[in-house]
């Protein structure tokens, strides 16, 4: 019995040790977020990155401010399920087969239903495949285990350990199970009947290959699914390769600061590529990581950058020393910047750009071409505005704004030290009267 004592500790194991890390990891988040609202924010405590930072940290409370039961019973709901297919895994995978067994010629049960082959009516051969059976659907399991812990474990860390994360983990268990049982059964028996030889012994090659397929399985049960829907040939929606090649993933490691180790960690956070590390909140990623609020502003702000002008262009603009949106603004929004030097960042930024637009424009041909270039101030200056016109841009210059406000104080205007005047731009009000 030692074994099923065993299977109990290891199903309810992950379950409670990942609910009770979730709650206090978010109560050290929301000290955090706290904290930052008052010190550095105490004189603008309603910005709204700080406000969606409290609000998804202290979502368990109620109106009345009092923490709320209902969702930690789901919770712990869905985590009995989870431990419960759990335990039934791990049953299979450490009960020894003998015991699976009464010897040859005992009426079949329901772990003999399941598992063996009906064409196989020796006693021998019962035993045989009841074996190699439940050794399948116990390494399927393994992969499925496997690949639930680090399902759970990232819900934990990004605060979505629900009662679905759950069910959901329970059910592709099941249906790792299955669908390695399925598989093997069908291949044991198409086999011998193919070639007419009955399969080899377990140690063979054969069975070991299975062994491996039903984790492989196990960990992707979608991907066999996918597998068998295109060998089926049922019709789905077929991708747009050619669309798939303009929509390439741009990696965080172009990010100054970034490297293998701490994209590893920011993926923890659900931020794989440039485009989610752009929309994120500093705050957020400053609770959620080792790192500093200055040093996730500072990614956040490239990222931003290179969403916008384009890996390449962004390559450039560095060599400029152009490093994030906020620096581009001040290049070409700011009162007193000189048209050439405007204009020269101007053909930089549209390094991408078709050569129609780039004449159209009164640009060179050619990104390399260093001929003069001639586009007009307001045409270099309504670009930059519509590009910087972004949300997420918005709410990162309020945000940092209010940091230099509390860090380095304000001007005679009352204005921060760091604000640069942008002079009028394209469609404000005193252009369109002139």
């Amino acid at each position: 019995m030692w074994y099923l004592i065993l299977a109990v500790g290891l199903a309810i194991l992950v379950p409670v040790a990942l609910i009770t890390t979730g709650a206090e990891l978010r109560k050290v988040r929301l000290r955090i977020v706290e904290d930052l609202r008052d010190t550095v924010f105490m004189k603008n405590p309603q910005l709204p990155q700080l406000k969606l930072a409290l609000a998804r940290y202290d979502r368990a409370r109620t109106a009345d401010d009092r923490p709320s039961r209902q969702d930690e019973v789901k919770q712990w709901a869905g985590a009995f399920i989870y431990a419960l297919v759990s335990f039934f895994g791990f049953v299979v995978l450490f009960t020894p087969v003998a015991a699976l067994l009464n010897g040859p010629g005992h009426s079949p049960g329901v772990t003999e239903t399941l598992f063996w082959l009906p064409e196989w009516t020796a006693p021998d051969r019962v035993d045989e495949s009841l074996r190699r059976s439940v050794a399948v659907a116990g390494m399927a399991f393994l992969g499925g285990y496997v690949f639930n812990m680090r399902y759970l474990v990232r819900q934990t860390l990004n605060q979505e350990l629900s009662a679905l994360a759950f069910v959901r983990s329970a059910i592709r268990l099941l249906q790792g199970i299955i669908f390695a049982i399925v598989v093997y059964q069908v291949g044991a028996t198409a086999l011998p009947a193919a070639t007419g030889t009955p399969p080899s012994d377990a140690a063979s090659g054969g069975f070991a290959l299975a062994l491996g397929v039903a984790f492989i399985l196990g960990y992707f049960p979608d991907l066999g699914l996918a597998k068998i829907a295109k060998w089926a040939r049922v019709h789905v929606k077929s991708v747009d390769r050619d669309a798939l090649k303009n929509a390439r993933i741009i990696p965080l490691e172009i990010i100054d600061g970034i490297d293998h180790e701490v994209s590893f960690r920011l993926q923890e956070s659900n931020i794989y590529d440039v485009q989610n590390l752009a929309v994120a909140n500093p705050v957020e990623l400053y609770a959620e990581t080792p790192y500093t609020l200055l040093q996730t502003f500072d990614w956040v702000l490239q990222a931003q950058l290179c969403l916008v002008t384009g890996v390449q262009a962004f390559s450039e603009l560095k060599r400029h020393k152009i490093r994030t949106i906020f620096d581009l603004e001040r290049a070409f929004l700011s009162s007193g910047v000189p048209d050439d030097y405007r204009r020269a960042l101007c053909s930089v930024v549209l390094a991408d750009a078709s050569e129609c637009f780039r004449k159209g424009i009164g640009l060179p041909p050619k990104p390399n071409d260093c001929d003069a270039a001639t586009a007009s101030e307001i045409t270099v200056r309504h670009l930059i505005a519509i590009t910087c016109d972004d949300l997420h841009v918005h709410r990162l210059r309020a945000l940092w704004v209010a940091i230099m406000s509390a860090t380095a104080g304000v001007n005679e205007t009352g204005k921060p030290l760091w604000l640069f005047e942008v002079g009028w731009l394209p469609g404000d009000p005193k252009l369109a009267e002139e």
